[in-house]
């Protein structure tokens, strides 16, 4: 049976392209034991490491242990995020918040059922890509749309040649407008210079 935190490792490593590392994790001289622990190895900077909250073991002494990591690697000027994955219990909201001072805290706890692996990876999302949506194409009339919202009094030719240039891009509307205010003032130019 698939422990949740081996399906936190299978989420991190297929869909957010994350590699483990090995243990006992190594910053500078002092070493670190945590059930997992993995490394973004693209884009992102962050330290992922897992632990299984278990009855027999002290959230002190989690605490402690994410807080001395934290600590270590601040000595050593890292820039690396560090996210605590907790699983298999409840979290206490003491433990949360002692380690949210640190770091990111995500209390998974172990889902079950058909939709575990998505309650998993739903947790996680902070941590993976944004999955883009495949491009729905729509078939949306928006220039009438737009018609019928114009109040009458502002309607007309003007109003149309806007709404026919706007699919050609914003330089078109905007050579239309301005060739719509040229030829507006042009008659008021002209009275002005027949005075002079």
């Amino acid at each position: 049976m698939t422990t949740t935190s081996e399906r936190v490792v299978a989420v991190l490593i297929q869909q957010g392209n994350y590699r483990k590392l090995p243990q006992p994790l190594k910053i500078g001289s002092l070493s670190f034991e945590f059930d997992h622990a993995l490394v973004a190895s693209e884009r992102g900077n962050d330290l992922v490491v897992i632990m299984e909250l278990r009855g027999g073991t002290s959230d002190e002494a989690l605490i402690r242990k994410v807080l001395s990591l934290t600590r270590a690697l601040d000595v050593l000027r890292s820039r690396r995020s560090v996210t605590a994955v907790l699983t298999s219990g409840p979290a206490l909201p003491e433990t949360v918040q002692s380690m949210s001072r640190v770091c990111r805290v995500l209390p998974i706890g172990s889902p079950s059922g058909p939709k575990a692996v998505e309650a998993v990876r739903d947790w996680l999302s902070v941590l993976l890509p944004i999955i883009q949506p495949e491009a729905v194409e729509t078939l949306v009339d928006w220039g009438s749309d737009l018609e019928a919202e114009i109040p009458a009094p502002t309607a007309g030719p003007f109003a149309d040649a806007l709404i026919a240039a706007a699919p050609l891009g914003r330089q078109v509307v905007e050579d239309c407008f301005t060739e719509a205010i040229r030829t507006a003032v042009e008659p008021a130019v002209a009275e002005g210079e027949d005075d002079i």
